[in-house]
């Protein structure tokens, strides 16, 4: 009996997803699971800053994450569809399951920590990642997308981040034109309403794909009229940036540059209003020398906030919020940038501005699913000043823990190596070693930063 409970059981499994109404529904998603061993993560050399130094303070790192995200699709992307995605995440396997909202050693205020790698879990640990609404308007070649979506320009080098707002794409292929819209913040003049404080981002971005070639352009404009959060100036930046690729038989050339722009606007009297003048410029060959081996150079520099010029911010900036540099690392850094392709958890340097590098890559294949690559970094500081300058904080040397009493270019170089190994079909294993050589902006007045290793894994199933 129970065999023809299984197989009646199964029949009417087959025909509900075989109905058009179930038809309709589509998921996808991936999990992950990270690891990090991270030995001399502040180089052995105090804080890096004047005023804190401890050369015998070590910030070693040892430790396991997990995340997962999971989309479930309704509707066709050719009509209309509604699509909604979660996420859980995990700093750490074994943290806290609770967390005191006050000062550490107190009894009161226990709060749960929303966090899925507690001990015996059971946490309220789902997040809402996307929640959008997708139409093409009939007849034209417009696609309307509204609510809770990912904005991506210029990859590693700009915007990454989900918000809220409104897109709408223009599909002439091989170009495709779109108009966004997104809303950082919304406070209506709290904690009254006589006022209007919002801070939103305005955008127009084309770009061309064709076989041998590609192209983009784009510019975003921020508004931010958010004075809640800062009472003081009305802020009006922007960029714009181009780039592409070429790719002539076995040689890829790629480029790009952004410009940043605009105005952060005094609302006091006698304060000067600040200019934005920063700017990006990226560049890379790579040559494929034969079946599965390729050499490529890249160069990489971003403007940087001199100390003594009070009256513009000449380094580069992200938009607010951006997790763009989270990617700037993949393919590229094990220890100093963030590298996605292990679960962004790691690197010495999250905000990829006022630096510049130059970078030798070797990448081989030696079977269809072992992917090497082999990277060689000298990294350099592009900010300059006095130290004491007319700056807030002194914008001498840009890393983070940079000493900042005294102005250095070298941050220092980075060797390499990360395998990416396909094991089943959307089943990959990454894992990477990289060993850092710390340059002067970490050296204290009595002994020079020491050296610094990572070695990181990612098992990551996609689906």
């Amino acid at each position: 009996m129970k065999k023809y409970l299984v197989l009646l059981g199964a029949a009417l499994l087959v025909m509900a997803v075989a109905t058009p109404s179930m038809a309709q529904f589509k998921s996808w998603g991936h999990m992950e699971i990270a690891t990090q061993w991270i030995s001399k993560q502040d180089f052995n050399n105090g804080s890096g800053t004047a005023a804190t130094t401890d050369d015998n303070r070590d910030l070693n790192q040892k430790w396991i994450a997990e995340r997962f995200r999971y989309y479930l699709q309704y509707g066709d992307p050719k009509t209309v569809r509604a699509v909604i995605g979660f996420e859980a995440d995990s700093n750490n396997w074994g943290e806290d399951r609770w967390r005191f909202a006050e000062a550490p050693g107190t009894t009161t205020e226990l709060t749960p920590t929303g966090r899925m790698g507690t001990h015996g879990a059971d946490q309220a640990q789902l997040e809402i990642k996307h929640a959008f609404l997708e139409f093409v308007i009939p007849t034209t070649p417009l696609t309307v997308t509204a609510g809770i979506q990912f904005y991506g320009i210029a990859g590693r080098l700009f915007q990454s981040k989900d918000d809220p707002g409104l897109t709408v794409t223009a599909n002439f292929a091989p170009h495709t034109i779109k108009a966004f819209w997104w809303r950082e913040r919304d406070q209506q003049g709290s904690p009254s309403y006589s006022t209007y404080n919002v801070n939103d981002s305005y955008g127009l971005s084309w770009d061309m794909t064709k076989q041998l070639f590609n192209v983009y352009a784009f510019g975003v404009y921020k508004n931010d009229l958010d004075g809640v959060t800062h009472s003081t100036y009305a802020d009006h930046p922007w960029w714009v940036g181009v780039g592409g690729g070429f790719r002539p038989g076995n040689l890829a050339l790629s480029g790009n540059f952004i410009y940043n722009g605009g105005k952060r606007e005094s609302l006091v009297s006698g304060v000067s209003d600040i200019d934005y003048k920063g700017w990006l410029i990226d560049a890379m060959a790579k040559y494929k020398i034969g079946p599965g081996l390729a050499v490529a150079l890249e160069g990489y520099y971003a403007s940087g906030d001199d100390a003594d010029k009070s009256n513009e911010f000449g380094e580069y900036t992200y938009p607010a919020g951006s997790e763009a540099t989270y990617a700037f690392g993949n393919d590229r850094s094990i220890f100093f940038f963030y590298n996605a392709d292990f679960m962004y958890y790691a690197g010495k340097q999250l905000y990829a501005a006022g630096l510049w590098y130059g970078r030798l890559n070797v990448e081989y294949n030696p079977t269809p699913w072992v992917n090497l690559n082999f990277n060689y970094l000298y990294i350099g500081d592009t900010s300059k000043g006095t130290p004491g300058g007319t700056k807030v904080v002194n914008a001498i040397s840009s890393p983070t823990t940079a000493r900042q009493d005294k102005d250095e270019d070298y941050v220092g170089s980075e060797l390499n190596a990360i395998a990416k190994i396909k094991i089943y079909e959307g089943l990959y294993y990454n894992i990477g070693f990289g060993y850092f050589l710390p340059g002067d902006v970490y050296d204290s007045s009595t002994k020079s930063a020491d050296s610094a290793w990572s070695l990181l894994t990612c098992l990551r199933y996609f689906f």
